[in-house]
């Protein structure tokens, strides 16, 4: 069973996906006080809940966001040593503050620049209007087949949700 370990959030919040926050987090059992750490791939793949290969991918993801640096013992097994914004708050140790910009983790020039899909799709969701806009184009599209029950009761049931004008064009 794991243990609480507390993690910058800053830090933590920064990693790009869930399946990299969670790996840290199964990674971050087996952290000491000064950063270093040596479990086997197989280790974390299982509590993580991952296959191999999975983990193997986002370790080398992780490696390369600078989360942590990583050598091989003789036998295969790696050495990491987790970068300063990422180690656990250890009972004692002094706390920092937000991480300072040198102690970050530098982005890859690929996650700086967003797509224009993206930036589109993001200034759509924003505006209240678009989205019933949206939802109701896909509701028409599925024949009626698709509503998603967190967006209430569906067009053609009583107390819908969908704004009046909507609900005529």
């Amino acid at each position: 069973m794991f243990q609480i370990v507390a993690v910058p959030f800053d830090a933590f919040q920064a990693l790009p996906s869930p399946a990299h926050r969670w790996l840290l987090t199964c990674f971050s059992r087996y952290v000491d006080r000064a950063g270093k750490a040596f479990p086997s791939l197989r280790q974390l793949a299982r509590d993580a809940c991952m296959s191999l290969a999975s983990v193997s991918r986002y370790m080398t993801a992780l490696e390369q966001l600078g989360v942590f640096q990583r050598g091989r013992k003789p036998g295969g097994r790696y050495i990491y040593q987790l970068a300063e914004p990422y180690r656990p708050r250890w009972p004692g140790r002094s706390k920092l503050a937000v991480p300072t910009l040198e102690m970050r983790v530098s982005q890859p020039e690929t996650q700086k620049v967003k797509s224009a899909k993206y930036t589109e799709k993001s200034q759509e969701i924003r505006d209240d209007n678009t989205q019933w806009v949206a939802r109701m184009r896909g509701w028409r599209n599925s024949d009626g087949r698709f509503w998603n029950p967190f967006w209430g009761p569906r067009p053609d049931e009583p107390g819908c949700w969908v704004p009046a004008v909507l609900l005529s064009t």
